[in-house]
Formats: C-alpha cells, structure tokens, sequence
C-alpha cells in the first residue's frame, strides 16, 4: 500500500515498536511506529553486506512528502558508495546559535522588518543554550525557558518566543535538504521539533476589542503628558487609522506637498503593495507642526540622537501606557477606534479597508483591480476629519 495522511493519523500502537513498509516505487521506505504511538519515517538499505536503517524524521513534524523526499535523496548518496550515517558523522552538528543565525537570516532575506526584534528577544531568554547542538534540545529545555519567561509575569511574551523557538526548529529542519545550504559545515541532523510537544498558553491570549469613544478621542487629543512628537504621532494614527510602524518610520520623501498624498511604498507595508493617502488639511497641519522636530533626518520621528534611523517603535507604545486621562489601550487599539468609528458616522466597509491596507483577496481585487481610489479615500477621511473636529474641539 501507498502512505497517505489519513493512514498515519489513524495507524494504531501496539505492546512493542513496529515497522511497515511501503510497496511503492521508493526502495526501502517505511514508518516505525513506537508502543507509544509516535509515528517516524526510516528508509533500509543495505550497505557493505550489512542492513540499516536511516532515520527521515518524525511524523507530523516532517510531512510526509518531505521524508519521500529526504528518501530519494538519502538513496542518491547511497548509490555514490557512500553511507549517509558516515556522511552525518563527519559533520559538525549545528548549535542552537547557528539555528537562531539561520532563522534571522531567512527572515531578512524575506524582507522581515521585525529580524532585530526577535533575534533580542530569542538571545534574552536562550543564550544559555546557544553553545548546544539544536538536535539535543528536548521540550524539558522549552518548557524551562518558558517557565522562567511566565514567571517574571510575562504570558503573552512566553507565547511570542514559543512562536519564534518553533520557527527556528522548522528551519533547521529544511535547512539540511536545502541545496543552497549545501556550503554549510554543518547540519542540524533533526527529526523533530522540540517545540511541538510543548502546548501553548492560550489563556495568555485575547482578541482586542478595545474601541475609544469619541468622548476618550476628545481626551486623547487634547492630552499633555506626551511629548509633541508622540502626541502628533496619535493624532496621525486617529486621523488615518495606520499601522503605529507605518507612521513612527515614515519618510519625508513619502510625503508629496504638491499633490498632496501620501505615498508609502511596497517595503513598508504588511501586504507588500503601494499604499497611497490623501493628505487632508489637518494632516497637512500636523505635519507642518512635525516638522521642526524633524531636525535634519530624512525620517519624519527620528531617533533621539541618530537621524539615519526613526526612533524604536516599542517607543511609542511605552509612551501612550503612561497616559491617565483615559483607560488603558495600546498603539493597535487606535487603528481598531478609527475602523469603528468610521463606520459609525456611515463610511462603508470597503473604503475603509483601502484606508488601513486591508489585504483584500477576492479575485476581481486580487487579479484586476488597478485603480487606486484615491478620491474615495480623499472624501472618506475628509468626513472622519469633519467629525474629530466636531468631537475634539
């Protein structure tokens, strides 16, 4: 019989470990299932007279056209004369720093804005591991450092490095039957993914329905205990429901005065596509009042002593959780305010999805739609402006 998924998720345990092997075209290929039940693809070959058994990895961690794959290629070795265990040994096994190393580079090579962050983060709680080989890491060592991350009172940041340790470990996976790292002196040699043994907390986690009223926007707007810079960088996100990375790293070449929009390009979106903004008065004047604290850097919010980079984003966020006059709320909160309340005053859906860059994936806008709704855009925020005036002043 051909291996499918629905056959090894409903393959049966018994009192002893066993073997099955596929009557198909790839030679050798088998599962070992284990008297617990966990599932794991091998390949037998016979070499120097003698039979073995290579190890493709466990199932579901490796997908089962992955180990048909590591197969055929563990077989390709094997018919140059070389025996793919003897090839593992006389690699270096890559440690848990070049894992890490590995995953940053993935995430920079896809344009990944938040590599720096996570690289801190992973180094914070884990460089006491670094220096181990990633194929002795066990779920006790994940669950440890989660330990240590949901005991300091952080729950949500324990998820985030559960998330970030679990990417690392499906990469290293890849990494070895990627033939662009065949230049590497080393492999990861991995079967499994430690993490996945590992459950997520997901207590920790809530969907945010924080909305301010329009009585909190009055108070937000008016408030002084920001800086003049943060406080305009609120008012820019009340007015245009933004991304808080959208504003705190806009440029001032994005900004076109003569026009009178607001381009931001492909690299500084989430879905990767032009995002153009009408620039209506009050932005125009918030801007204008920007302006001087801008210095001489090209970014809009510069850092406090650098102009070749805008200041950090997490910065605003620590900001706006000092403020008083009003309940709590965080930086996405104001993109979730300005989708309500926009709605509430009879802006319809679909030019506020085009507003705030909504990834939208019907066929017709996915495939067809070239127009860029400016004019529509440039009244929707006009009728926003005209209720924040009424509201805030």
């Amino acid at each position: 019989m051909r291996f499918t998924d629905k056959y090894l998720q409903g393959i049966k345990p018994k009192l002893t470990d066993y073997r099955i092997f596929e009557k198909g075209t790839d030679k050798g290929f088998g599962i070992k299932i284990t008297a617990a039940g966990a599932v794991s693809f091998f390949m037998q070959y016979a070499f120097d007279g003698k039979r073995r058994f290579y190890n493709l990895g466990r199932y579901p961690s490796v997908s089962l056209s992955d180990a048909r794959e590591r197969c055929r290629e563990t077989r390709l070795i094997i018919d140059k004369g070389i025996d793919p265990q003897a090839a593992v040994k006389v690699m270096a096994f890559g440690s848990v720093k070049d894992l890490l190393d590995n995953y940053i580079k993935n995430m920079e090579s896809s344009g990944k804005k938040t590599s720096e962050e996570v690289k801190y983060r992973v180094t914070k709680d884990c460089a006491n591991l670094f220096e181990l080989p990633a194929n002795t890491i066990t779920p006790i060592h994940i669950r440890n450092i989660l330990h240590t991350i949901i005991n300091r009172g952080s729950e949500v940041e324990a998820n985030r490095v559960r998330s970030y340790l679990h990417r690392m470990f499906v990469l290293g996976i890849h990494h070895d039957h990627d033939p662009k790292m065949m230049g590497n002196k080393f492999t990861f040699n991995l079967s499994t993914n430690p993490v996945d043994a590992v459950p997520k907390n997901h207590a920790a986690e809530s969907i945010g329905d924080r909305a301010l009223s329009f009585a909190e926007i009055k108070l937000l707007w008016n408030d002084t205990t920001l800086s003049p810079q943060f406080l305009i960088a609120v008012k820019l996100l009340l007015l245009y429901g933004g991304r808080s990375s959208e504003v705190i790293e806009a440029t001032k070449e994005e900004l076109d005065f003569n026009s009178m929009v607001w381009a931001l390009p492909p690299v500084r979106t989430k879905n990767k596509k032009w995002l153009l903004l009408p620039i209506t008065p009050m932005a125009k004047q918030l801007f204008d009042e920007l302006w001087p604290y801008t210095r001489n850097s090209p970014f809009l919010f510069p850092a406090r002593y650098r102009d070749d980079k805008p200041i950090n984003e997490t910065s605003l966020g620590h900001a706006i959780s000092k403020i008083t006059c009003i309940d709590r709320f965080i930086p996405r909160d104001l993109r979730r305010t300005v989708k309500t309340r926009m709605g509430e005053i009879g802006i319809e859906k679909s030019i506020r999805d085009r507003i705030q860059n909504h990834a939208l994936n019907d066929v017709s806008s996915t495939h067809y739609d070239r127009y860029d709704y400016l004019i529509e855009k440039r009244n929707a925020i006009l009728t926003w402006e005209n209720s924040l005036i009424e509201f805030v002043f």
